[in-house]
């Protein structure tokens, strides 16, 4: 700081000889010499100054230290947040094919079931149709001509009258 000094201690001369001297001494040149400092003085300065290095270097690194700490935690957000959005999209593909599924199970029990009930109605129309035909099949007329035949082909009847079992039948059938 002793060449900033100068400049300083020029202007303070200048400023006190005008006024004292009513602008009669001009300064061209001014040179403050330097002191002699004791060495074991410039020693402690030395120390202290290497001292206030080092405090700045270890300031700075805690500055940079915590820098780092905090692009490391902004990334583990980052990291934390995309693993979220992940796992979100992956359940709602998940939900979606759940759905899906289940509509075409549901689909598939509709099927089934219009075809279970399609087999029953013509079940059920069959057996009505049959029913029907051996309603028309067997008429009086159809039992009696059938008796007749099968009684055709016994030659040998034994009956007593009209009050046997077999007398009655055949008077029923033969009125």
């Amino acid at each position: 700081m002793f060449l900033d000094i100068v400049a300083d201690v020029k202007l303070n001369v200048e400023q006190s000889i005008t006024r004292l001297g009513s602008n009669g001494i001009r300064i061209l040149n001014l040179v403050v010499p330097k002191p002699d400092i004791p060495r074991d003085i410039a020693a402690n300065y030395k120390a202290v100054k290497v001292q206030w290095t080092e405090q700045l270097v270890a300031i700075q690194q805690q500055k940079t230290e915590q820098i780092k700490k905090e692009t490391q935690s902004i990334k583990a957000l980052l990291d934390a947040k995309r693993e979220k959005d992940v796992l979100e999209i992956t359940l709602q593909k998940q939900l979606l094919q759940k759905q899906k599924e289940k509509e075409r199970n549901d689909l598939d029990i509709l099927i089934v079931k219009a075809r279970e009930e399609n087999v029953a109605d013509i079940a059920a129309y069959k057996k009505e149709k049959q029913s029907e035909a051996n309603k028309n099949l067997y008429s009086p007329e159809y039992i009696k001509l059938e008796m007749a035949r099968a009684l055709s082909n016994n030659t040998k009847f034994y009956f007593s009258g009209e009050n046997s079992p077999l007398g009655g039948l055949l008077s029923k059938i033969l009125n």
